[in-house]
């Protein structure tokens, strides 16, 4: 016997029982070959699938040896409302009657990759949205039935995608060690981003830095002003685009209506016509500190409004890396401990760390698709020889969510070593993720 249904619960992994000889032969042959015998056949696979759903269970198959071993999730079709096995984490073996390359949706490839990247840089010399002035109503166009795409993460707006590009060209998605974590004063890291904007054009001839601006406490008057200069008729403007202008800044308090700007002298509330997108939380303002980036631009009423928002958790404002979770938070503190046990031991690597902003293009038997880390981690060693070790956290409690997550991981095992933050995700170990990975950076070859 060689399959076995696991806990997707703690202990996740646990055993709670081996499928019987007969139970094995009709879930390959119904799922696997897609054959049967016979109705009794398809009668006891359906009930070994009702039984995962029902005890929230994973089928887990030996065929493919090692950490990551071939597991299958039981799904429901929406449209018809039959059970089926979805593969994760790994194919089973190319022998085994349960293979078949992953299929995931219509956006991804048979490895599990996007066809598509999701998140995209900002171009600076095009970003600014078409001026919707002068537009006139039309009848609606012919609606566009949403893509049937599992994986494909929320696309984020255009300021959220400017200010994640700013952030990566002024190197504040990397750190240079992690033992001891880089320290910094908020001033400096808004200055980075501001170098950035004073050595960019967003059309020829006109900095970046005229309408990427890093001074929130600006008055009514100011903005009013500021306004009036980038909307005069002697200067050059992109063609059909807003004329409108954006602050960048740090906040402690964000919610979906409101951020709130704190200085010693006082404090200034911005609530944002169109509200304020948080990345990755359903919630109000659970993980501060935030970075911030708000739009400005005329209202209908002819007033300067601010009309939208985006906020991005950052690690500590002392060293404000973008984190996409609090669980992100602890998988680096983790890596920082990791960091502090390697540098007591002598010959051992010295590690730096990149938190990517946006999809990887990688290639899979051939394949083009797009994969997003969490972190990608080098470890040089003292002889000069580096390690690139890809960590993804999964310590989600939406089982569905880190399954999803699974699905990519093929693709990014493309760009170093994939471990998982719980260790060896979807199995539970006696261990936490700390030592596990002191112990594979222990061991790197030289």
């Amino acid at each position: 016997m060689v399959m076995k249904l696991v806990r997707k619960k703690a202990p996740r992994g646990g055993l709670i029982r081996w499928l019987d000889d007969d139970e094995e032969t009709a879930i390959k042959n119904v799922a696997g070959r897609r054959v049967s015998t016979g109705r009794e056949q398809y009668e006891l696979a359906e009930k070994v699938l009702r039984e995962m759903r029902q005890r929230e269970t994973w089928l887990q198959c030996d065929c493919v040896p090692g950490d990551s071993p071939a597991m299958n999730s039981a799904n429901l079709m929406q449209d018809t409302g039959t059970l089926f096995l979805s593969g994760f984490n790994h194919e089973h073996a190319p022998d085994c009657a349960m293979y078949r390359p992953f299929s995931g949706d219509a956006g991804a490839t048979s490895s599990g990759t996007r066809k598509t990247a999701g998140s995209r840089r900002i171009s600076y010399r095009d970003f600014l949205p078409l001026d919707d002035t002068d537009t006139r109503i039309k009848a609606p166009g012919r609606p566009v039935a949403p893509a049937d795409d599992r994986t494909r993460r929320t696309r984020r707006s255009r300021i959220a995608r400017l200010l994640l590009s700013l952030i990566e060209d002024a190197g504040l998605n990397r750190l240079a060690t992690l033992h001891p974590l880089p320290s910094r004063g908020v001033m400096d890291s808004i200055n980075a981003l501001r170098t950035v904007t004073e050595n960019i054009e967003f059309i020829r001839g006109r900095k970046l830095s005229e309408i990427v601006r890093f001074s929130p406490a600006m008055s009514e008057n100011g903005r009013k002003k500021l306004m009036q200069e980038l909307e005069r008729p002697d200067t050059h403007w992109p063609a059909g685009k807003t004329r409108m202008f954006f602050q960048i800044f740090m906040s402690d308090q964000v919610t979906r209506d409101e951020v709130l700007f704190r200085w010693p002298g006082g404090e200034l509330p911005f609530r944002p016509e169109r509200g304020v997108s948080i990345n990755g939380e359903a919630q109000d303002g659970a993980r501060p500190p935030y970075w911030v980036i708000l739009a400005f631009r005329r209202g209908i009423d002819g007033m300067v409004i601010c009309s939208e928002g985006y906020a991005h958790a950052l690690f500590r404002r002392g060293c404000p890396l973008p984190v996409d979770s609090g669980l992100e938070r602890t998988t680096l503190e983790s890596l920082s401990e990791v960091a502090v046990w390697l540098a007591k031991k002598p010959g051992t690597p010295a590690l730096s760390l990149e938190k990517p902003l946006f999809d990887t293009e990688v290639n899979v038997d051939g394949e083009k698709g797009f994969v997003l880390p969490d972190f990608i981690i080098t470890a040089s060693k003292p002889g000069g020889k580096q390690h690139t070790v890809v960590v993804e956290t999964m310590g989600y409690t939406d089982d569905d969510y880190c399954v999803r997550k699974a699905e990519q991981h093929k693709g990014m095992r493309q760009l170093g070593l994939l471990q998982t933050d719980p260790p060896r995700w979807p199995l539970e170990l006696d261990k936490t993720f700390s030592r596990h990975v002191f112990g594979i950076f222990m061991n790197l070859d030289d």
